[in-house]
């Protein structure tokens, strides 16, 4: 398809987010299992849930571990007395000891979502030094702030590899530079370098490329750096000034990077050798964050950077997502305290979208609202109020396209209901499904806030499983075309809250209707326009039922009208016409299935739908749109 691009909004859009979510960046961990080194040698299993601000840690049985300076390792952890914070029990964890209450295949009980959320909070001050700021605060800024340009043509970024003087690199500095800047790449099992990453998401309009320097061999051995007992922002960011002053010693001229509008350095990253041999938050645990000791040179300086290890190999999706963050100022798109999934979970970069154990190697998108946002798809204004050339009807999006729809909201414009195909192929290879992708996206939002996040997904199964912390997405979160087929005010569910809907935040009808969306495929049909009459009802197996009954006037046009019912049954449909002396049947569906469609032009006259089962019973929903 071809879109026209009425994008008045996206000055606005990027000054929004680019000003003010920058540095809420963070990483997040999904089982993330590391070996921690105790004091009498063992090398502990660590279990690892969260992200930088908030995560538990855990032992192969479930038990929680902190930890402890006195003991200078992990030890088991209980929640105490106040149930504000996780102690430590004094007693050093071990892989060989099993708790009592492993045998119920239960984990230990960590902290409450109150105590989870002001912890987090916490350590996003201690890491940025300020507090998170909502969405929601900064409109008042936008007048004010510059229009920024969109992230395109070509971004320069540095990343320097370190060793030790106990610990030499064994990954090379040519393999660190092919892992981010080869076209084509396939080292390490990656997919592709993080250069080709943004290549191929951004429609060839970002070439995001990074010089790698020659190893840079720190002061110290790597266990003055790895201390558990100070926090990761301490040691890591002695030794990145280290590694900056050095790397200005050999000539290196830093204004060759690319910077904000500040004169701030944009992509700066630091690798170092082996493992992060530190706990969680701890010595030098990999983390995004903000160089509190300043560091200038050629007229350039530092603001937020990355610190990881590089192990025995290296994925590209922890670097791919901290770059979304650096480059074009992304936010996180999961919850902080880890009371839920967020909402997106799984299906974007920003989320869980590059640690799963295949997409880490192929990263999925970001979503097409970050897209747009940055200027690599352009955006169809779908809404007649909004835009008076509005195309309506019958629709089609192509997965991959750079293109988007966009159903705004009039009263306040910066809310809208983004539409996309996603496809399992390409990019998108390890997409958890396929469909049609509907986002509910709201500054006034907070990733925190589950129940009102600043990106939706409006999952097409309607049970907002992250929300409710059951998954990180499933399959059946995509509008499908066989066993959902519809997004109107009242479907998936018409819950005023906690729903799956077309509504907008404060409860009224967005007048959005997307029906008879086809099966999955790269390119996907739809009907669009206001939401049409919904009705609902049981059929048992032979029966029928008239609806609206027991007729209705229509002064003429297109109806179309889609039914919905069960797999297990074969419903049918029809539509008759009052003749002035009986019904007379104009049109009907009835296909082997219980998903049928009829597009009928029709005069004005009475009109009369019939639902009726051919074989087998259950629920079923009818929209009718006039």
């Amino acid at each position: 398809m071809k879109l026209a691009h009425h994008g008045r909004r996206v000055a606005a859009g990027l000054t929004l987010l680019l000003a003010s979510l920058c540095a809420q960046a963070g990483m997040p961990y999904q089982d993330h299992v590391f070996e921690f080194k105790q004091p009498n040698g063992e090398k502990l299993r660590v279990h690892l849930d969260g992200n930088d601000y908030y995560a538990e840690q855990r032992t192969d049985d479930g038990s929680l571990v902190v930890y402890d300076a006195k003991k200078k390792g992990l030890c088991y952890a209980e929640v105490n007395a106040a149930g504000d914070d996780l102690v430590s029990t004094g007693v050093l964890a071990t892989n060989a000891k099993l708790r009592s209450f492993a045998t119920t295949n239960k984990q230990q009980q960590g902290l409450g979502a109150e105590a989870r959320a002001r912890k987090a909070k916490e350590k996003y001050q201690q890491m940025h030094g300020k507090a998170p700021e909502p969405a929601a605060a900064t409109l008042s800024k936008m007048a004010a702030a510059p229009a920024l340009a969109a992230v395109s043509g070509t971004v320069k970024g540095l990343t320097v590899i370190i060793d030790f003087p106990d610990l030499a690199g064994t990954i090379t500095q040519a393999q660190v530079s092919s892992f981010l800047n080869d076209v084509p790449y396939t080292g390490f099992g990656n997919a592709q370098s993080v250069r080709g990453y943004f290549q191929t998401v951004s429609g060839n309009k970002l070439d995001y490329t990074n010089t790698v320097t020659r190893y840079y061999r720190a002061k110290n051995n790597k266990a003055y750096y790895t201390d558990n007992s100070l926090s990761s922002s301490v040691r890591s960011q002695e030794l990145i000034s280290e590694a900056l002053n050095w790397l200005k010693t050999t000539g290196y001229d830093f204004s060759t990077l690319s910077v904000d509008a500040n004169k701030q350095i944009r992509g700066l990253n630091f690798f170092y050798a082996g493992e992060s041999d530190s706990a969680w938050s701890k010595g030098l645990w990999p983390h995004m964050g903000w160089l509190s000791n300043q560091f200038c040179s050629n007229g350039v300086c530092t603001g937020s950077y990355q610190i990881t290890n590089m192990g025995n190999s290296m994925a590209i999706g922890t670097f791919s997502h901290e770059s979304g963050h650096l480059i074009m100022g992304w936010p996180d798109l999961y919850d902080y305290d880890s009371s839920s999934q967020g909402s997106v979970a799984s299906y974007c970069l920003m989320g869980f979208g590059g640690i799963g154990n295949q997409s880490k190697f192929r990263p999925t998108p970001p979503i097409g609202y970050f897209r747009y946002l940055v200027g690599w798809d352009t955006v169809t204004e779908l809404n007649p109020a909004i835009n008076a050339s509005a195309p309506k009807g019958r629709l089609s999006h192509t997965s991959g396209s750079h293109a988007l729809y966009r159903w705004s909201n009039p009263a306040n414009q910066q809310e809208a209901f983004y539409i996309e195909a996603i496809h399992q192929s390409g990019q998108n290879l390890y997409q958890l499904g396929q469909g049609l992708a509907v986002w509910h996206v709201d500054p006034a939002g907070d990733n925190s806030n589950e129940w009102h996040p600043y990106v939706q997904m409006e999952h097409a199964d309607g049970r907002r499983d992250p929300e409710y912390n059951v998954n990180r997405g499933d399959a059946t979160d995509l509008y499908d075309g066989v066993t959902t087929r519809a997004f109107t005010d009242t479907l998936p569910n018409a819950l005023a809250s906690k729903g799956t809907n077309s509504k907008w935040w404060n409860g009224y009808a967005s007048g959005l209707s997307v029906t008879n969306i086809s099966p999955a495929a790269q390119t996907i049909s739809f009907d669009v326009g206001a939401t049409g009459d919904v009705y609902t009802g049981y059929l048992a197996d032979k029966a029928s039922v008239i609806q609206p009954s027991p007729y209705f006037l229509y002064a003429g046009g297109t109806l179309r009208i889609n039914l919905s019912g069960p797999s297990t049954a074969d419903f049918e449909l029809k539509l008759e016409k009052w003749d002035g002396s009986a019904w007379q049947q104009v049109a009907s569906s009835t296909s082997p299935t219980s998903t049928e469609s009829i597009t009928y032009t029709a005069a004005n006259a009475y009109y009369r739908i019939t639902v009726y089962s051919y074989s087998g019973a259950g629920n079923y929903t009818l929209t009718v749109q006039k």
